[in-house]
């Protein structure tokens, strides 16, 4: 039993908490996964911080499939298009293609059910 393993620096910076403000970041993964509640889909976003004094720190946002809308700021700054009744088409393929795109993101101090604090991207804008 038992396990080996080594540390990268991005691993430890995986817990670090992040300065509360706007930062410049980079998408470094996407995934879908299942929610624990009804099966619904979760797309989850890992977003590295790219300069500053808080450059390496990983956060990540979730955004439900039944709840798209919270996530308008990102998708604006994605660029996603919209068709002539406004509407955007969103997928999973599209924002996998998200993979490297640098922006700007703001961060607060979140606290998770369970008390544990952590990083909160609540907003998002260009990269300027």
């Amino acid at each position: 039993m038992g396990f080996n393993r080594v540390l990268t620096p991005d691993d430890l910076k995986r817990g670090d908490l992040a300065e509360v403000g706007w930062h410049p970041m980079e998408v470094i993964d996407y995934s879908d996964k299942d929610a624990d509640t009804d099966g619904s889909n979760n797309s989850v976003f890992q977003f590295k911080i790219i300069d500053g004094n808080s450059k390496g720190v990983i956060c990540q946002k979730l955004f439900n499939e039944k709840a798209l809308g919270f996530g308008k700021a990102l998708w604006t700054t994605f660029g996603f298009p919209k068709d002539e009744q406004g509407n955007m088409a969103l997928s999973s393929d599209l924002f996998r293609k998200t993979i490297g795109f640098k922006l700007m993101g703001y961060i607060k101090r979140g606290k998770s059910n369970k008390g544990n604090e952590f990083n909160d991207i609540v907003d998002f804008k260009p990269l300027t």
